[in-house]
């Protein structure tokens, strides 16, 4: 009896760990194709973006959905325009997934007019 009681203890502090593991800040960044004339900024699924020149960052305390990074980035050139790079959470587009993304907001952009 004292073993499943140690077995629950250890299997609460796991999820427990893993509650807070997803619970971290969420960051992404992106270079503009072209520079922004002047700064702007814009929520996109919840993340704050700030463009300024080619350089955005979109921050949030957490992200509730589970997009892919092609999905995540589609969306936001679809609001901030053509990016030349893409990288969320550690993980980065290719140069031909970039090109992909691109298209695919335009595309978006288009079915929604």
């Amino acid at each position: 009896m004292q073993n499943f009681s140690v077995f629950g203890a250890i299997a609460a502090a796991a999820v427990f760990v893993s509650g807070a593991a997803y619970a971290q800040a969420y960051s992404s960044e992106a270079k503009l194709a072209q520079p922004a004339a002047a700064p702007q900024e814009a929520t996109i699924a919840g993340v704050a973006w700030r463009c300024e020149g080619d350089a955005c960052k979109g921050a949030a305390e957490r992200k509730a959905n589970v997009d892919g990074l092609m999905r995540e980035c589609r969306k936001v050139v679809a609001v901030i325009g053509p990016v030349s790079s893409y990288r969320s959470q550690g993980r980065e587009l290719s140069a031909g997934q970039v090109r992909a993304c691109n298209k695919g907001a335009i595309q978006i952009q288009t079915a929604r007019n």
